[in-house]
């Protein structure tokens, strides 16, 4: 049975206090894209100022500040190898208010020892910004002109074979890890304080090789003190575009890049990660943007945030295997 209900006339004082009410609701609420940002936008960076987490993010910051209508601006937690200031984004209000720039090696770190987050259950992926390969460097002392020769130098002499790297489980160290098992090659591993010095000893031959950045290491090699055998990535650096990549070389699969992206507290409403996503690649598909990182060795990379939580789930997944298969650990 249908039940006509008398038409009242405080029907429409009631529907004008519910629409008021919903009216102050959505006002309030720190998912309408309206209302965001309310306040100051802060991006963490887990590491000092000058590294190129460091430089993104400001990059990112300056243009927010105008796209957003509201002061960005970037804070820098560094210490215990980042996971100090991504612990601390990680607990941070999820209101689209304090905001990451994450590095590799925030799903590295987790990957090799226990931390107060997971990567990929503690964040909101918002989108990616830019990669770098890196390149493998010799000493220029070291008679190997290209990839196969020092393959052949470094399988001919076992004992003195090594490598260096900033530290246990950086980005240096797993990715010759997974060189080196790929060529069939057994090297020493040498974890030096940082990475200048890590360079320098590959710089002054007491270590055969490394993979470093190539903006890092891209003076020296200009200056003849290092030689640049390959690059990691999957499309050469302009930064050095005589240089090949392994694919190149015929060594398929191996394609590992330093990739950073933007990340929120886990529980940021989507709409603020959407409307967060669309600014970013305004910012960074811009072709002066594109060009200030290129010339620091980077390359514009921009999806959606599912793309991020894709490669953040990926690559946690591949660097826990590497590290397990190595028993790669602590000291």
């Amino acid at each position: 049975m249908v039940h006509a209900f008398p038409f009242s006339a405080g029907l429409p004082l009631a529907v004008g206090l519910l629409v008021c009410c919903t009216g102050v609701q959505a006002q309030s609420d720190p998912a309408a894209p309206s209302t965001y940002p309310r306040r100051a936008v802060k991006i963490v960076v887990p590491y000092s100022p000058g590294t190129s987490a460091d430089a993104i993010a400001r990059r990112a910051a300056e243009q927010l500040s105008q796209r957003l209508g509201q002061n960005t601006y970037v804070e820098n937690r560094p210490g215990a190898s980042g996971t100090i200031g991504t612990g601390y984004a990680a607990s941070a209000a999820p209101d689209g208010h304090t905001l990451m720039v994450g590095p590799t090696t925030l799903v590295i770190t987790p990957a090799f020892r226990p931390t107060s987050y997971d990567p990929v259950k503690s964040f909101v992926p918002v989108g990616q910004i830019a990669e770098s390969a890196q390149v493998v460097i010799t000493g220029a002392s070291t008679p190997a002109g290209n990839f196969k020769e020092l393959v052949a130098l470094l399988k001919a002499r076992p004992d003195d074979a090594s490598y260096a790297s900033p530290g246990i489980a950086s980005t240096a160290h797993l990715y010759t890890t997974v060189l080196q098992n790929m060529v069939g090659v057994k090297m020493r591993h040498i974890p030096a304080s940082g990475l200048n010095t890590a360079i320098m000893d590959v710089v002054q031959g007491s270590v055969t090789m490394m993979i470093a950045p190539i903006e890092a290491a891209r003076p020296l090699v200009a200056s003849g003190k290092l030689k640049a055998i390959a690059q990691t990535g999957g499309t050469r650096s302009p930064l050095m575009a005589d240089v090949p990549t392994l694919e190149e070389l015929g060594y398929s699969g191996y394609r590992l890049a330093v990739w950073v992206g933007l990340y929120a507290p886990a529980g940021t409403p989507e709409p603020v990660v959407a409307r967060l996503n669309r600014e970013l690649k305004a910012i960074f598909d811009a072709p002066a943007m594109r060009t200030a990182l290129a010339d620091t060795g980077f390359n514009v990379v921009l999806g959606s945030p599912e793309d991020l939580g894709r490669l953040t789930r990926s690559e946690f997944d591949r660097w826990k295997q590497v590290i397990k298969a190595e028993g790669i650990s602590p000291e």
